[in-house]
């Protein structure tokens, strides 16, 4: 995530920090650039990785949960 994520878009975002100021690098004009589209993309692989790891655990504590109340209890 490190590095198809936040290392590219930063170090570009940085640079037109340097070259246009913070507002430009923050607005929607750099955001409509070509190259920052691109990296928006290349994100999409690592950020579905991050978000499925993230929510399978919730997921499955959830289903044990619903599966455990549900259970009845032997007589």
């Amino acid at each position: 995530m490190v590095v198809l994520s936040l290392f590219p878009g930063g170090v570009l975002q940085f640079r037109d920090v340097l070259v246009n100021g913070y507002w430009h690098a923050r607005s929607s004009a750099y955001l409509d650039t070509s190259l920052a589209r691109l990296i928006e993309w290349v994100r999409l692989p690592g950020d579905l990785v991050f978000g499925i790891v993230g929510v399978l655990p919730v997921v499955l504590a959830i289903g044990m949960t619903y599966w455990y109340t549900r259970k009845k209890p032997a007589q």
